[in-house]
């Protein structure tokens, strides 16, 4: 018996084709122009998007104040689409059909931390870009800010992070249910990316670039994943060990939902660690939490 379209023989094949087809015609604009007409184009594209969205800021201090709040929350961007992934996980289906989803959201997910790998890698190799709010030759129209807004721009903008985590979940949705996948991506791009355009967080080509990398990254480590055993296996042990699964899953959707806040946290601590060399443990832990340490 055929399986049903939920989960396709090639959940990947249509975002492998885009990711293919838009790297092939980067190549060609490469081969028929020089990379300053490239830079000068990518500069126009992302110029003109950021005063289109220039003539909606400063217009309404409520509707500025909203869009901060819902973008500055990490549980309204990756936690809402968290939560279809697990609905996707739980929802009916018996038999192969019921397993293959869960194999497709399980191969998905490593792809998902795959495509964070590379984005880190781009943005320690390329060079700094400076963010828009803080790039004088933008003419980025600030919109109104919360009284007690916090904006920091010190790290660098190019590929968007954000943008790389909510299009693999989006194509993590997509592989088990296509109309998951659209609203997956709609809300990626219109309740995550582009106000952090808006606000000048990022350039629009930022955020394309990590599209293209999660839809890159996801699509090929799919396929080979698909070949091996490493999923099944892994499905299979989570069967047997559903107490252990489900905690590690609970606390990596966790994770991911509230931007990454564990791996930061001890990402954190290891570099206080090391600044710190042969300090009191004491001295550590009380900087960690915020008391005062005498």
């Amino acid at each position: 018996m055929q399986r049903k379209d939920s989960v396709a023989s090639h959940p990947q094949l249509a975002p492998l084709v885009v990711t293919g087809g838009a790297l092939g015609a980067l190549l060609i604009l490469l081969l028929i122009q020089t990379p300053s007409r490239m830079i000068d184009g990518v500069q126009h594209f992302d110029l003109g998007v950021l005063a289109l969205l220039g003539r909606f800021a400063r217009r309404s201090r409520v509707a500025d104040t909203l869009i901060w709040s819902v973008w500055t929350q990490a549980v309204l961007q990756s936690g809402v689409v968290m939560a279809l992934v697990w609905g996707a996980w739980f929802s009916r289906g018996e038999g192969s059909g019921g397993r293959d989803r869960r194999e497709a959201i399980l191969s998905s997910l490593i792809g998902l931390y795959a495509s964070i790998v590379v984005t880190l890698a781009f943005r320690v190799v390329l060079p700094f870009r400076a963010r828009p709010m803080v790039d004088p030759t933008s003419g980025h129209q600030m919109p109104y800010l919360p009284s007690e807004a916090m904006h920091t721009a010190e790290s660098t903008s190019f590929p968007s992070g954000h943008a790389t985590v909510l299009f693999a979940l989006a194509l993590t949705l997509w592989a088990v249910s296509r109309t998951l996948g659209v609203v997956a991506g709609l809300h990626g791009l219109f309740v995550v990316c582009l106000p952090r355009v808006y606000f000048g967080r990022h350039w629009a080509s930022d955020i394309v670039a990590g599209a293209v990398v999660a839809l890159g990254t996801v699509s090929v480590l799919n396929e080979l994943l698909r070949r091996h055993s490493l999923v099944p296996r892994l499905l299979e042990w989570s069967e047997r060990h559903a107490a252990k699964f489900y905690g590690v899953f609970f606390l990596s959707s966790l994770d991911i939902a509230t931007d990454f806040m564990f791996v930061k946290t001890i990402l954190k601590l290891v570099s206080i660690l090391r600044l710190a060399g042969g300090a009191h443990i004491t001295r550590i832990v009380m900087m960690l939490t915020g008391l005062p340490s005498g």
